[in-house]
């Protein structure tokens, strides 16, 4: 399993785990929108934002940015 850590246009940062190379970590994550910011159980429809990801740091050896 690899590594990936991604940073969106707010600088929100965080890692996950990948099964893929680096090539199809940038393909799958570079420049799409996913949901970030926190959950609040008594509103379930706010905090979250869809934020663009800029930067692809795969296995903290290889880098890509948008």
């Amino acid at each position: 399993m690899n590594k990936a850590t991604l940073t969106t246009t707010s600088g929100h940062t965080w890692s996950t785990s990948i099964n893929g190379s680096f090539e199809e970590a940038c393909a799958y994550f570079l420049g799409k929108r996913f949901s970030v910011g926190t959950y609040d159980e008594t509103k379930p429809n706010e905090g979250f934002t869809l934020e663009q990801v800029t930067s692809v740091i795969y296995n903290d050896k290889q880098a890509a940015t948008l």
